[in-house]
């Protein structure tokens, strides 16, 4: 059944951001305590705020969200929020300034470089003084509480701008985005409350080309094919049921494929143009007019968010929630099934020597060779004292080898399964994006006032920048042709969307060329298969 989606065409401008004159990159070093005690970790009762200051031996200053020394962040007048522990002469923490924030006063050496909230009561909901980037230098901030003082240096120097940024009115975001071979970005958001979805077409300057309305699409982010044409699913309704969609580079809906299991997960796309999808208890192949070729069927519906991935020799692999990777043969039969130890949500990556990595909800990171036996396993660390829930994003795999991965932060593992560095902070929604010069970009990081931001790290861990988008960032970001950072938001309570797109100074990323597997789906096109 054939039934007809429009385009609609749009001449909104770009809304061009504040701080379009260049940026700002603070680091912060110093006394600078974990961000486990930031968010409620240890077990130390504070005492009463009347207790006399004379129990007070020392004082720590942290910046919020970062657990190590030499935190990095900024776009410019980006502010970030540093908080104070006044500790007893056994190092127990005694109180924080998000606890009491009037016990403290705080003061900058160089107001001009960095400047620090004057107000008694902190603005920021968690209790931090906010300290503001303004030029390049460096200043040392004070918190004081009594006759003791802590301090920590911070750093300010020019990094990166916000080049444009688009409101894309009322939606949530929780879909990646993607580039096409000409530029064009696409980005998709869901209508609070109902089964809808509108996906956007826009320039790489932020001109909104299109917009398009399909029944809601989930996770489901396009793949590309060699054409140009989008392909997508949905589930909706109830009972759920799937679609899929082609679309043309220009917003029209070429075909759709009914009566599937709803799909949440994104298709993949062989060398021959087949689109591979999978949802509830199916796996599907289908050719590029809209035909289905064959059909994996389970027992249970299984197929949920993990999407399929295609090796060199064709075979696609996929996770289970029975917490099984299973590999299928090009003809649709089961080749063999590798166990892990609980639920498989992220979807496989594949090395240029064919072994597959996936994460699992168990915490561990998974090397897998192409006969279906265990290479590798290794548990990523969780920062946060009540636990994680694993590991539900992808791993993506830089130019040298390096596999990054999303649980609390970002996780740096080389190929032979050790971890080399983990940037720690409450994340775990999106796959990081890895440049061809090592720079790793992701979302959702948890590093000053506001909840989510983009972010981008050196191939060492170290923060280069981040910025506050002011609303959700689920998403994993893109590189746009152009070499700026894309990526989509929507806020908290009133559900507006926007997309935003970040300018580096002097920055060489140099997109996506050189790494075997730089995003969650494989590259720019988003097709889910070793080798472009």
């Amino acid at each position: 059944m054939m039934r007809e989606y429009r385009a609609s065409r749009s001449s909104m401008a770009p809304s061009r951001g504040p701080w379009d004159r260049g940026s700002t990159l603070v680091s912060i070093t110093g006394a600078v305590s974990l961000a486990v005690g930031a968010c409620g970790g240890d077990s130390i009762a504070p005492v009463d705020p009347a207790e006399p200051d004379a129990v007070v031996n020392s004082i720590q200053i942290h910046a919020y969200g970062d657990e190590r020394p030499g935190r990095t962040i900024g776009i410019l007048g980006h502010q970030v929020g540093l908080g104070a522990f006044a500790l007893n002469e056994d190092g127990d923490t005694l109180y924080r300034s998000y606890q009491y924030p009037g016990r403290f006063s705080w003061s900058s050496s160089a107001p001009e470089i960095a400047a620090v909230d004057d107000h008694d009561i902190v603005l920021d909901p968690d209790g931090f003084r906010l300290v503001t980037g303004v030029s390049e230098g460096t200043s040392t901030i004070t918190a004081s509480t009594g006759s003791v003082a802590g301090q920590a240096t911070v750093t300010v120097r020019d990094a990166a701008r916000l080049a444009w940024s688009v409101p894309l009115g009322r939606g949530t975001s929780g879909y990646g985005v993607v580039v096409g071979a000409d530029g064009t970005i696409y980005v998709g958001t869901d209508e609070p409350g109902v089964f809808r979805s509108r996906w956007f077409a826009l320039s790489p300057q932020g001109d909104i080309l299109w917009t398009l309305d399909l029944p809601r699409t989930w996770q489901s982010t396009p793949a590309i094919g060699a054409d140009g044409t989008l392909y997508l699913g949905s589930e909706s309704g109830s009972p759920q049921t799937g679609r899929l969609f082609a679309v043309d580079p220009g917003g029209t809906v070429r075909w759709i494929l009914e009566d599937l299991d709803g799909i949440k997960s994104s298709p993949a796309l062989g060398p021959d143009g087949t689109i591979y999808v999978a949802g509830g208890r199916h796996l599907y192949a289908v050719d590029p007019l809209g035909e289905i070729q064959w059909t994996y069927e389970h027992d249970e519906p299984i197929f949920f968010i993990s999407s399929p991935a295609i090796a060199g020799d064709g075979t696609i692999y996929i996770g289970g929630m029975d917490g099984l990777l299973y590999a299928i043969d090009p003809d649709g039969s089961l080749e063999w099934m590798f166990k892990t130890e609980n639920v498989v949500q992220g979807s496989p990556t594949i090395g240029t020597d064919g072994t597959i990595y996936l994460g699992s909800m168990d915490g561990s990171l998974y090397a897998v060779n192409p006969d279906g036996t265990e290479r590798w396993r290794v548990g990523l660390r969780c920062g946060l004292p009540w636990g994680c829930l694993g590991i539900s994003s992808s791993p993506s795999i830089g130019p040298d080898g390096t596999l990054y991965m999303m649980l609390q932060g970002v996780t740096a593992v080389d190929p032979g399964g050790s971890i080399l560095w983990n940037y720690g902070c409450s994340t775990d929604a999106s796959t990081p994006v890895v440049g061809a010069d090592g720079t790793v970009y992701f979302t959702g990081c948890l590093p000053g006032v506001e909840a989510d931001v983009i972010s981008a790290l050196d191939a060492q861990g170290n923060l280069l920048w981040d910025y506050r988008t002011g609303g959700g960032t689920m998403g994993s970001p893109a590189i746009g042709i152009d070499g700026t950072i894309v990526a989509v938001s929507s806020t908290h309570f009133s559900f507006e969307a926007s997309v935003h797109a970040i300018a580096e100074n002097g920055s060489r990323n140099g997109g996506y060329a050189g790494a075997p597997w730089p995003t969650a789906r494989g590259g720019r096109d988003n097709d889910g298969r070793a080798g472009g």
